[in-house]
């Protein structure tokens, strides 16, 4: 069993028993592509103000009381806002997922002073999952059933400070490193299907923390890192210096190790030698449709499929889009 441990060495945290891997990765361009060709250049909008970005009276006090600390107290509104943004919600999960979790094989794995859960189902080449911020390992029990059915061994988990896994807090380099904890301790991955925040972070922990899969399928996902900051401040109305308060406090806890300008995600699936299919829907309403357009085009031959109707969430309940996922993953090479 992987045993992955939280270590700080003058106020930097680490995690030991998570391997480390470098940025340079050799990748074959396939003679075909196909992604939408010649799109304009991405604009990367903000969420649009429903569901969980709806402005709620709540939220308008809230960004009320963010406009004076940025301006009298901007190192008290930083801090603030960093403990919000490293909380991910609680959500209540459906009875039928809770049931899902009662027919996993489960176990807790050792993981920066704490443990994550992790569920398995089936026999056969292991397919990692990964879910999104504020969700928990039965997230795509649709993909679940199709995927065993296939011969696959299912393997989810809750990331940290998610679901049944410890923690109260958490960001996106702990969220990676646990990405890749869990591959270690899985064995090889055939593939990994990861959503939203997930799927970015799949792709940071293939490039810098050691995560190996032959075939990653990416849903719902942002194209870059700093977009997922600016879209909480503009949501939370924090102004840009305040921001950059909240960016460099991630940077000083890792020593250095994350650095802004190194997280974009369409950099880091055009360095990815894994096979990918990029699917997003026109009308998600928590990232972007030009998001997914921006991924499809990160290098020749990622597949990419764009659905309409579904929304960010109910995408991963589609049956063509599970279709499709299971197609990908069950293909002996995709071009």
């Amino acid at each position: 069993m992987t045993n992955c441990t939280c270590a700080h060495s003058g106020g930097v945290r680490t995690f030991a028993g998570v391997p480390s891997k470098g940025m340079h990765m050799s990748y074959q361009f396939s003679p075909e592509t196909t992604f939408p060709k010649q799109l304009a250049p991405v604009s990367r909008p903000a969420p649009r103000r429903t569901g969980r970005f709806a402005r709620t009276r709540g939220l308008r006090l809230m960004r009320g009381a963010y406009a004076v600390l940025c301006r009298l107290a901007p190192a008290v509104a930083a801090q603030l806002a960093y403990a919000q943004l490293a909380t991910p919600p609680r959500t209540a999960q459906l009875d039928s997922r809770l049931a899902l979790r009662d027919q996993a094989l489960g176990h807790r794995l050792p993981f920066a002073g704490g443990d994550l859960a992790v569920l398995s189902w089936g026999q056969g080449p292991a397919v990692l999952l990964v879910h999104g911020w504020g969700s928990h390992a039965t997230h795509m029990d649709r993909m679940i059933g199709p995927l065993v059915g296939a011969g696959y061994r299912v393997v989810a988990f809750d990331a940290p400070a998610h679901g049944q896994s410890t923690g109260r807090a958490t960001d996106l380099v702990q969220f990676a490193a646990a990405i890749a904890a869990v591959a270690a301790h899985t064995g090889p991955l055939h593939a990994v299907l990861a959503h939203s925040f997930g799927a970015s972070m799949a792709l940071y922990a293939q490039r810098d923390w050691g995560l190996d899969a032959k075939k990653m399928v990416l849903v719902s996902s942002f194209d870059h890192c700093n977009w997922f900051t600016e879209a909480f401040a503009e949501h939370v109305g924090l102004t840009a210096a305040v921001l950059a308060r909240v960016r460099d406090r991630l940077v000083r806890l890792y020593g250095g190790r994350l650095d802004w300008a190194r997280m974009s995600v369409v950099d880091m699936l055009r360095g990815s030698d894994s096979q990918a299919l990029v699917i997003h829907d026109e009308e998600d309403e928590e990232i972007p449709f030009e998001h997914g357009l921006a991924l499809a085009n990160a290098r020749p031959g990622v597949r990419f499929r764009g659905t309409r109707g579904f929304g960010h969430q109910l995408v991963l309940r589609s049956a063509g889009v599970i279709d499709a996922v299971v197609e990908f993953i069950s293909s002996e090479e995709a071009s």
